[in-house]
């Protein structure tokens, strides 16, 4: 049986390369690659990468696409309609689980206080909610965080909850504002307005309470990654970059991030960031010990046997999924 042998070069090379940084991608001299996320503070690091020139150094001509329809990402995989895909873990691993031709990367963001379930005065615990309306949209990676928290902190069941869904988290934290639903799954900045304009809200449970429910992460194209193992390293080596620029100059780095997208200001990166923990080369090459309890490989799997129970996905085995970490 002969082996590809690109293939079993890929992840020892990749796994080597992604870590270390300092990638040097001649042979990807003007290659043009798409990378695609949904406008939310934890990906903008990458607009300080295009900005910053890391991408043009390594060759890489990249296009960044705001797509809000979280919906189509597998899609665009399968279809190679982009190359390099950034959002949330668990939906990461859903889409892989059910069959789209995906490849973890690295770790980029965790949220640690930036997601929350708010609930007005009478509600002080998780049992409380039951009979009540919670407002969530059960596509966002929130949802996984809500069930999580629900499972361990509580004595009911997602059916002892009436769920109004919404088509994304901002809309569910404007019905909890405008006195539409007793609680809601919410992320900033409507988590801060929603604690300041409505009198009793409060938070029963954060990110900060579940650290390793809610992370994004950066993905790719299977086959891409396969024939094009130098821009996979020199993207990751970017991300590193931008992320170290953001610690060292985080005034300028949130001018930077604001910047990729509509609406946006630095005011409103800067207090996303507030709750958010990022991640550099160190962080992942800590993610990416196996022997560790915190282990990206771990916390995947939580997810994916959780969602396995839950019928939504259909294998729970991931390590296609971490090939290219070897």
């Amino acid at each position: 049986m002969k082996m590809n042998l690109k293939k079993a070069m890929l992840p020892a090379v990749l796994s080597a390369a992604l870590l270390l940084g300092g990638v040097s991608v001649s042979a990807a001299e003007n290659e043009k690659v798409t990378m695609a996320f949904c406008t939310w503070t934890g990906y903008a690091p990458m607009f300080i990468a295009q900005e910053q020139g890391y991408f043009e150094e390594a060759g890489i001509d990249m296009d960044i696409q705001i797509i809000e329809d979280e919906s189509t990402y597998a899609a665009l995989l399968v279809q190679g309609g982009v190359q390099f895909l950034a959002t949330a873990q668990d939906p990461n691993i859903k889409m892989y689980a059910n069959g789209a031709p995906s490849r973890y990367v690295l770790a980029m963001d965790a949220s640690c206080g930036a997601d929350g379930l708010v609930t007005g005065a009478d509600i002080e615990s998780l049992d409380d909610l039951e009979g009540k309306t919670l407002a969530l949209d059960t596509a966002a990676s929130s949802y996984y965080f809500f069930l999580t928290a629900l499972e361990d902190g509580s004595s009911l069941s997602e059916e002892d909850i009436t769920l109004a869904e919404m088509s994304d988290t901002t809309e569910a934290g404007l019905a909890f504002m405008s006195g539409q639903v007793d609680a809601a799954i919410m992320w900033e900045p409507e988590l801060s307005e929603a604690l300041d304009s409505v009198e009793g809200a409060h938070t029963l449970v954060t990110s900060a309470d579940y650290p390793d429910t809610i992370l994004d992460s950066l993905v790719v194209n299977a086959s891409y990654a396969e024939e094009h193992p130098e821009v996979v390293e020199a993207v990751a080596d970017a991300w590193y970059k931008a992320v170290d620029f953001l610690n060292e100059n985080p005034e300028e780095a949130y001018e930077m991030m604001a910047g990729g997208f509509e609406e946006v200001t630095a005011e409103d990166i800067a207090g996303d960031v507030e709750g958010l923990e990022f991640f550099g080369k160190e962080d992942n090459e800590k993610l990416n010990d196996t022997d560790s309890e915190r282990s990206i490989r771990a916390i995947s799997q939580d997810m994916a046997d959780f969602w396995m129970e839950k019928g939504e996905c259909q294998t729970d085995e991931l390590d296609e999924f971490f090939e290219l970490l070897g």
